[in-house]
């Protein structure tokens, strides 16, 4: 009889154990990029066409979004730095954007039973652009939450 209840008991535990497992269920980690106008220093909506893609690669992380006040992008896991290609379109023009964003990566674990996802620190951030007046790490952790990391200050932009 003991060791039929002792058997019952250790088969209750490993089947709440299996329901007892705590991953996040949101473990997508994605850098917050907010435009903002050079001018006012104020929030803005791009009037033009936004594509945006990984130099060097054929990937592209943002297809032709319109009147954005921001993007969410994915980040490399293992380099140290991701070059990113912003094209902006609108009538009659083109302009393209290259900014860098150099980081470090850190895997995060939440349990053995979840699968790893990527950290990131936002070390430094450099650009190349005529429409873009200056970048801003506004919060140098890229993880779970869905704060804005970074700022993007453009020259002329549409309201």
């Amino acid at each position: 009889m003991r060791r039929c209840a002792f058997a019952y008991a250790a088969i209750c535990l490993a089947l709440t154990g299996c329901e007892g497992i705590d991953c996040t269920l949101n473990n997508v980690v994605l850098c917050h990029y907010n435009f903002y106008s050079s001018e006012t220093g104020t929030l803005v909506s791009l009037a033009d066409t936004l594509t945006v893609t990984a130099q060097g690669t054929d990937s592209v992380l943002y297809n032709q979004g319109a009147n954005l006040t921001g993007v969410s992008l994915p980040m490399s896991y293992y380099s140290d730095a991701d070059t990113l290609v912003f094209t902006l379109q609108g009538d009659g023009y083109r302009t393209q954007s290259t900014v860098r964003v150099e980081k470090s990566n850190t895997e995060h674990y939440e349990s053995p039973d979840c699968p790893a996802t990527m950290f990131h620190y936002l070390s430094g951030v450099s650009f190349s652009s005529m429409v873009i007046d200056s970048i801003v790490i506004k919060r140098a952790e890229v993880d779970y939450l869905q704060d804005e990391n970074i700022r993007v200050y453009f020259h002329n932009v549409g309201e």
